[in-house]
């Protein structure tokens, strides 16, 4: 090979090595946060199921069709416009499993690729590693290039002070590239955590302080489960599915499949307090109905307070099943006054509000004047 021929091939080859390396400078990438630096995987698998009990939950397995989510009027700002009745109402990219209901954090966006909605998709029994726990789908939503917090939520009807447990199976699949196997790189990931959350209120803010959260953890590659338990405080209760990625790398997708609700214990003693009132020349027996009602599981106990003043006997003490106690005070042998004891109810396990603590009152009076109303006959 002649000189000249050689320095040519030499520059091609600088020439080759320099236009690579600007093509992969000029590269668009994304900015990763200095203030969430880069973790290793971390991985917690759980096992068992822990909600027993009744699912109350509506598709909890999410099946269905997957259509076009609408939002309720006024629809947000990230939903694309299709119709003019429906503003900011027809999201094109959320496609989302029947009954349940999607949120995500929109702000602050000072960069293109910060707080984007996530994309809502179907995941299918195919794909892998496993993205569908059972059944035909799962609900599957993504960032790409990006971060998001958000996830889906539904309300259910609900029993006030009842104990409720909620769990869902999920994980993700987080890496700055796309590896062999479409797994999450060990190295180099998003810092994608999930959680499940119950809005004992029944409120649809995700944001609001009411939420009781579980665990927050990453759970990249494998099925995990995730719960919490939280005590009704209304006729209606929300639940969140929720998720998190920290770093804007390629894949940041969620998965959630085989979600229970169950109603784990509920309590409840009817009426608050009993009084009575009886004329001291005239003395009788006065019976009143405590209403016990108990979910399944539950035993109950009763009992009289021992220091109480007002002599009074039950029905019967304890029980396995929900029912009428039957409380009995009796004047006989009490000169005028006021006489008083608690009834307690205690439930094992303890429920919501147990032991309930009912106060009885017996007004012993000198005189007792009965006072009949005229009959009002109606032509």
């Amino acid at each position: 090979m002649c000189r000249s021929t050689a320095v040519s091939l030499s520059i091609l080859s600088a020439l080759f090595v320099l236009t690579a390396t600007v093509a992969l400078l000029l590269r668009p990438r994304p900015v990763v946060l200095a203030s969430t630096p880069q973790q290793p995987l971390t991985l917690t698998v759980g096992d068992e199921e822990v909600c027993t009990g009744t699912n109350l939950l509506a598709n909890p397995s999410f099946e269905g069709s997957y259509p076009v989510y609408v939002m309720p009027a006024p629809g947000h700002p990230d939903c694309q416009t299709w119709f003019d009745d429906q503003p900011n109402q027809y999201c094109e990219r959320v496609k989302l499993a029947d009954d349940w209901h999607p949120y995500w954090l929109n702000t602050p966006r000072t960069e293109g690729w910060m707080n984007i909605q996530p994309e809502y998709v179907p995941s299918l029994p195919h794909e892998q590693p496993p993205r569908v726990r059972s059944g035909e789908k799962s609900q599957h939503y993504f960032s790409f290039w990006s971060t998001h917090e958000g996830g889906l939520m539904q309300q259910v009807s609900a029993l006030e002070n009842g104990r409720y447990c909620f769990s869902s199976w999920g994980h993700a699949w987080s890496a700055r590239e796309t590896l062999s196997g479409w797994l999450s790189d060990p190295n180099d990931h998003g810092q994608l955590y999930q959680r499940v959350g119950i809005d004992p209120t029944g409120g649809t803010d995700w944001q609001s302080p009411t939420v009781v959260w579980g665990e927050m953890r990453m759970q990249y590659d494998e099925f995990g489960l995730f719960s919490v338990e939280a005590v009704a405080q209304a006729d209606t209760i929300t639940v969140f599915l929720w998720s998190k990625a920290h770093i804007p790398v390629k894949h940041n997708d969620v998965y959630w499949d085989d979600a229970t609700l169950t109603l784990q214990h509920a309590a409840s003693v009817t009426p608050g307090e009993l009084t009575a009132l009886l004329d001291v020349d005239l003395p009788t027996a006065v019976t009143h109905t405590v209403a016990i009602s108990i979910t399944p599981g539950l035993t109950w106990a009763a009992a009289l307070d021992p220091s109480g003043t007002l002599p009074a006997s039950l029905s019967q003490t304890n029980g396995t099943t929900s029912t009428d106690l039957h409380l009995t005070v009796n004047s006989s042998g009490l000169p005028a006054g006021t006489y008083a004891t608690t009834l307690t109810v205690t439930t094992t396990p303890a429920a919501p509000g147990s032991p309930f603590a009912l106060p009885v009152t017996l007004y012993v009076v000198p005189d007792l004047h009965e006072t009949f109303l005229p009959v009002v006959i109606r032509p």
